[in-house]
C-alpha cells in the first residue's frame, strides 16, 4: 500500500511513518519544508515539501490508498486562536480535497481527547459529547465536522482518530514538542534539578505511547469503515500529573547523581477528576489491544533523559 503522512516530521507522524515502512508500505512524506535528515534516509521514503495551508496544496498530483494527515495545530500553535484555526479548518480542507481532487480513497484525521472535554468524567466512549473547552480542542472538533462531512457526501472513507495524552521519545532531535509530559518535566529535571507543577497535580491523565499510536493506526487502515468513524485512540494506563512527575523524579534520581526536588505550587483542582477510556471498538472493530503500562511509561522516560543527554554533549 502507499500511504501519504502530512506533518511527517512531528512527535506522532515520524513514529508513524516508520511503522508503516517496516511494514512494507510505501511512504510519501509531506513536510513544510524538507528537513537536513531527510537526505539520509537512503530512499527508504518519497519526501515532498509542502504547506497544507497553501492555495496550491489541493491541486498536487500524488497518488495514494491513504492520506493521514497529521499536520493540525498542536498545543502550542492553538495558542494563537487564529493561527491554531487555520491550521487545522482551512489545512483540514486543503488535505480532504487533495485526497478528493486525487481520488485517494481514504483518509485519517488525528483529532484529540480533548474534544471531549479538558477534564474527563466517568466513562468516555464515541459517543460522549463532543465539548471542547479551549481552542485546541475546537479546532480540532470542527475539523472532525469537515472531515465527516466529506465521508457522508461519499467523497472518500474517513476516520478521525482521538488520542488521549501521547508520551514517549523524540524520534528526531528536530522535534520540538517539550510541553507534552513528561517530557516537560524531564527537560526540567535534567537542566534545573526541579519539577514544577504550577497546579495540584491532581489532573488524571490517560496515557498512551507514541509506539502504540503508530501501530493502532496500521490496525485502522488494514481495517477501515465502510464510510466514517471517530475512534478514541488511548489506553489502560491513567496517571495524575502528580504521580507522572514523581515517576520523572525517581527515574531521574535513579540514573543521575545529583536529586531532583518536586515543587507543588498550587491547590487547584482539589480532587482527581475520575474517568475510564472505553477502548472496545479499537479492540473489536480494530483488532488492536494494548498492553503497555507504567513501566513501559518509566523506559521512555529514560529514553527521553538519554535524549537529553545527548543533546547536551
Amino acid at each position: 500500500m502507499r500511504y501519504i503522512v502530512t506533518g511527517a516530521g512531528g512527535f506522532i507522524g515520524s513514529f508513524l511513518c516508520e511503522q508503516l515502512r517496516r511494514e512494507g508500505h510505501e511512504v510519501v512524506r509531506i513536510f513544510r519544508s524538507l528537513p537536513a535528515y531527510a537526505a539520509d534516509s537512503a530512499g527508504a521514503y518519497e519526501d515532498i515539501a509542502a504547506d497544507v495551508l497553501s492555495d496550491d496544496f489541493p491541486g498536487l498530483r500524488l497518488g495514494g490508498d491513504a492520506v493521514i494527515h497529521l499536520a493540525a495545530a498542536n498545543d502550542i500553535v492553538s495558542k494563537d486562536g487564529r493561527e491554531g484555526i487555520k491550521l487545522s479548518l482551512i489545512g483540514t480542507k486543503n488535505v480532504l480535497d487533495f485526497a478528493v481532487n486525487n481520488g485517494i480513497p481514504q483518509m485519517i484525521f488525528f483529532s484529540t481527547i480533548q474534544v471531549l472535554g479538558s477534564e474527563l468524567q466517568g466513562l468516555i466512549t464515541e459517543t460522549s459529547a463532543v465539548r471542547p473547552e479551549n481552542d485546541y480542542a475546537a479546532n480540532h472538533a470542527v475539523a472532525e465536522l469537515y472531515t465527516e462531512m466529506y465521508a457522508r457526501k461519499g467523497l472518500l472513507r474517513a476516520v478521525s482518530i482521538r488520542p488521549t495524552n501521547v508520551y514517549g521519545h523524540f524520534a528526531s532531535p528536530t522535534i520540538n514538542r517539550w510541553s507534552l509530559v513528561p517530557a516537560c518535566f524531564c527537560r526540567e529535571a535534567f537542566f534545573n534539578k526541579t519539577i514544577t507543577i504550577r497546579s495540584s497535580g491532581k489532573q488524571r491523565r490517560n496515557f498512551v505511547s507514541v509506539e502504540s499510536v503508530a501501530k493502532a493506526t496500521s490496525a485502522v487502515l488494514a481495517n477501515f469503515p465502510a464510510s466514517y468513524d471517530a475512534l478514541n485512540l488511548g489506553s489502560p494506563f491513567h496517571m495524575t500529573i502528580l504521580e507522572a512527575a514523581q515517576c520523572v523524579k525517581q527515574v531521574h534520581d535513579e540514573m543521575y547523581p545529583d536529586p531532583v526536588q518536586l515543587l507543588v505550587q498550587g491547590d487547584e483542582p482539589q480532587q482527581e477528576n475520575r474517568f475510564e477510556i472505553c477502548l472496545r471498538k479499537l479492540e473489536d472493530r480494530y483488532g488492536f489491544k494494548e498492553h503497555l503500562g507504567a513501566e513501559d511509561f518509566r523506559k521512555e522516560i529514560r529514553l527521553i533523559f538519554l535524549s537529553l543527554d545527548r543533546l547536551a554533549h
